[in-house]
């Protein structure tokens, strides 16, 4: 009984299935594949950009909306920062304005979606046509790349103790997100909404301003994405970002973060990420082509949402199970039937 009654709580906390199928799938690559120890600090730091996003798309989801556009948005801040760069601007200003950019088109969702009541799904399919095609004309204008300067490279190349500068930056962003939602009033309000928006605004919370805070959120983590994208690469391109949405969004809910709202945490969409950038790098270091990694995050992405349910369920038979504990009469000395 203790057993079962330990096995119900385990599983039904956020975020602990997805860190143990995580380690089970590292340790089968390492058996599976010799040279995979060797390719992690690289293929993390290629996915750190997109790990931001899928902790930033996770906030929006636990409040109970989707944000479709953080991926031409991150590509629309890279754009902006390296055309600043080019331009002559300082370092710091120029990623500042990158940063901001993702900001704007946070508030800009928040505020379509709370002020005029538009849909979120609506909402941000248009900006993410607007911030991709923003990209579009910008990359055709004036050329993305040559910008050169030794602090801006050193965001993603440079290290400490040998750990590359943005696994510091990454990991700083997403504790303070993670200790957001959890310690603060405005975490625990975002968890009210998402799980009852209606119930939360009979509460005192204003719903409209815990909405458009999320999308704020998101947006920023969307921006600080496209400048240790544009970091990385060394220059932007028409069409960059665009698809990252999926990944992140797919990464959160494999980590636990329920589509549905009101669960999750950014430690869980980072698992998620982290999940499936594993195991798209195992696949590819095993010989599997490229183009079928989109198929294996929506298969990623059914079983996160399968997998949800069942958690659902499960903490709902734990419900059950911890009643009948409680309602069982206590055994009387000298009781051994």
């Amino acid at each position: 009984m203790k057993f079962k009654n330990f096995f119900f709580r385990s599983v039904s906390i956020t975020g602990v299935p997805i860190f143990g199928l995580l380690i089970l799938i590292v340790a089968l690559f390492q058996f599976v594949v010799p040279i995979f120890n060797a390719t992690v600090g690289d293929y993390i730091t290629n996915l750190v950009p997109v790990l931001l996003l899928t902790v930033g798309a996770a906030i929006v989801i636990i409040g109970g909306s989707i944000d479709l556009s953080i991926g031409t948005v991150c590509g629309l801040s890279a754009g902006i920062t390296m055309w600043t760069l080019a331009s002559g601007l300082p370092t710091a200003l120029s990623i500042l304005l990158g940063v901001a950019t993702g900001t704007f088109f946070g508030l800009l969702n928040g505020f379509l979606i709370t002020k005029f009541g538009i849909n979120d799904f609506i909402a941000t399919l248009a900006t993410l046509n607007i911030s991709g095609g923003l990209l579009i004309v910008l990359s055709q204008a004036t050329e993305l790349y040559g910008a050169e300067s030794e602090f801006f490279t050193s965001l993603v190349y440079g290290s400490f103790f040998g750990i590359p500068t943005s696994f510091f930056i990454a990991g700083a962003i997403i504790l303070l997100m993670q200790f957001l939602l959890l310690k603060t009033i405005l975490g625990r309000r975002i968890f009210a909404m998402g799980n009852s928006g209606a119930a939360a605004n009979v509460a005192g919370i204003n719903v409209r301003n815990v909405k458009l805070a999320t999308f704020v959120l998101s947006g920023t983590l969307a921006g600080c994405a496209g400048v240790l994208l544009a970091s990385r690469l060394g220059g932007v391109q028409a069409f960059l970002g665009l698809g990252y949405e999926f990944t992140a969004i797919a990464g959160a809910v494999v980590g636990g973060v329920s589509l549905a709202g009101g669960r999750g945490s950014a430690a869980a969409a980072l698992a998620g990420g982290l999940f499936i950038g594993t195991l798209a790098q195992g696949l590819q270091l095993i010989g599997v082509e490229p183009i079928f990694f989109g198929i294996v995050s929506g298969l990623a992405l059914i079983i996160g949402v399968i997998f949800d349910q069942k958690i659902q369920d499960i903490g709902q038979l734990r419900s059950r199970f911890d009643s009948r504990v409680l309602a069982q009469p206590p055994r009387k000395e000298g009781d051994h039937g």
